[in-house]
């Protein structure tokens, strides 16, 4: 009997199948919407987001008189007429209220995930994701009516709806081959930049809210129906939910697609079970896996309040905000590369180690009290900051991969929605540090380098994933951080050694049974 996993690399073998390219594609694409939206609202939500879109707007932005702060804003209802603004109802903007709102997106997330993660797991990948796709559409455009308040809703149903939708990386990397899974994550994570960069170009060309949020649904709408179309259910899915007849025809459409033949001679190993299986029992088989959750969480959770409490900063680095957004767009273009070649010569735990040791270096160099520009608004603290969010960046898109990975398949949707979950609590935090900073910037950056020293020690015990099969169940795992082989390694660009299936048609029954 023959591991699924063979399979599957069997029968998308060659330099480009056109599955894998539609399976990198379509649920990429629709994070123009998913992926930008929620950053690029948080940067309208800023007080300097608000003001650049009145701008284009013409309307000004008048102090009101009762003792406000030099970054708090006010706008009278009667001058805010004929913009989205009057909608709003708003009066007074406050630091904190916008903090408030900036966190209600996080606090649905949260949920989504913790409820999507098992439900996903229970109805199949494609079914949720396209619903929950569907259902994000809607809540963005929920934004555009109402009063503020409204807007504050909204912006928590877009959360929680960006829950459901987290079922894109795990549909993803079920259906990419080893090869390609490394480039298929970076293109995914590169797509949440390029939404914010759409989301703000729509900004500075159309000046009606109600317009702006139809454009930015329409990526998602229209690569939601082509993942509808033309992409299949996880087979590891089917395998391990023990539905055979639809395994099959799965593969054979695949196959299809591909331009090779796929034969039923070879028999696909059972599941070792296909009952419901609990995140929890990972935590339960022995002591090393529960060890290895147990630092997976705490590594999700300062990813998290590292990439976006940094992020909520951006806006203040230079005046003009567009610009800022075509900055972190190109800064994030070369994470990208970056990450995929540092995670494809260095290895997964090798990357994540150092991405630790650079947080820490950074921090550090924060902490210097140098005010001098080194560039036109830039001192060494604000570039150095811009260091720090890149390299969360790539640790946060690096720790993403490895759980996949990491979490077998029974439970790996349910797992990775325990340990966003987790990371939504940094989520939630992280816009809180734009109020610490006006204590002191320190407490934040000695925040990142004692979580960075503490994740640079607990994951040298963690197991490398790179050019593994994914694991099926929580013994695999448990063999997986034993350094055992079980799970065997794909030597994925070593085509010669990759065998098509519509070789086996000429293969002798003692060369398909090796």
């Amino acid at each position: 009997m023959v591991k699924l996993g063979e399979i599957y690399e069997r029968i998308n073998a060659g330099w480009l199948p056109p599955y894998q390219v539609a399976a990198i594609l379509f649920p990429s694409f629709t994070l123009l919407t998913n992926g930008g939206v929620p950053l690029f609202l948080t940067f309208l939500t800023s007080t300097k987001g608000w003001q650049c879109l009145t701008d284009r707007c013409n309307i000004s932005l008048p102090l009101c008189d009762q003792n406000l702060g030099p970054n708090d804003w006010y706008v009278p209802l009667s001058q805010a007429t004929d913009t989205f603004l009057k909608k709003y109802g708003v009066a007074c903007g406050y630091d904190s209220f916008i903090t408030i709102i900036n966190s209600s997106y996080f606090f649905g997330f949260m949920i989504g995930i913790l409820f999507g993660g098992k439900a996903m797991d229970k109805i199949g990948r494609k079914k949720f994701l396209v619903g929950g796709l569907f259902a994000y559409s809607f809540s963005v455009l929920l934004h555009a009516g109402g009063d503020f308040m409204v807007f504050g809703i909204a912006h928590t149903f877009v959360g929680m709806t960006s829950g459901f939708v987290a079922a894109i990386f795990v549909y993803q990397s079920e259906l990419t081959v080893t090869r390609f899974r490394n480039f298929g994550s970076q293109f995914h994570n590169e797509m949440f930049s390029v939404g914010i960069l759409y989301g703000a170009l729509l900004t500075y060309l159309i000046e009606d809210f109600f317009t702006i949020c139809l454009c930015l649904i329409v990526p998602c709408i229209v690569f939601t129906v082509c993942t509808l179309v033309w992409l299949t259910e996880s087979p590891f899915w089917l395998h391990q939910r023990g539905r055979r007849e639809e395994l099959q025809e799965t593969l054979q459409q695949i196959a299809r697609f591909n331009g090779v033949k796929y034969t039923t001679d070879e028999k696909i190993a059972p599941p070792v079970s296909t009952e419901s299986v609990s995140v929890m029992q990972i935590f339960h088989y022995n002591k090393e896996t529960r060890n290895a959750m147990c630092i997976l969480l705490v590594s999700w959770l300062f990813a998290s309040f590292t990439f976006w409490g940094l992020s909520f900063n951006v806006g203040d680095l230079i005046g003009n905000l567009y610009i800022n957004q075509l900055l972190i767009c190109v800064l994030d273009l070369l994470n990208r590369l970056i990450n995929y070649y540092g995670v494809k010569y260095m290895k997964r735990v090798t990357f994540l180690r150092v991405c630790n040791v650079g947080l820490v270096i950074f921090s550090l160099i924060c902490m210097i009290p140098y005010e001098k520009e080194i560039f036109p608004g830039f001192n060494i603290m604000k570039i150095s900051a811009l260091a720090c969010r890149m390299i969360a960046d790539l640790y946060f898109s690096t720790v993403y991969l490895y759980t996949s990975e990491f979490l077998p398949t029974v439970v790996r949707a349910s797992g990775l929605a325990l340990c966003s979950s987790t990371a939504r609590i940094g989520s939630i935090l992280g816009p809180f540090i734009v109020l610490v900073n006006k204590i002191s910037p320190n407490i934040t950056f000695s925040a990142i380098m004692f979580l960075s020293c503490f994740c640079w020690m607990t994951f040298r015990a963690m197991p490398e994933t790179h050019g593994r099969l994914l694991p099926e169940d929580v013994p695999d795992v448990a063999r997986l951080i034993a350094g055992g082989d079980i799970m065997g390694e794909v030597n994925g660009l070593e085509m010669d050694r990759v065998r098509l299936l519509s070789d086996l048609d000429e293969a002798t029954e003692e060369e398909r049974v090796e």
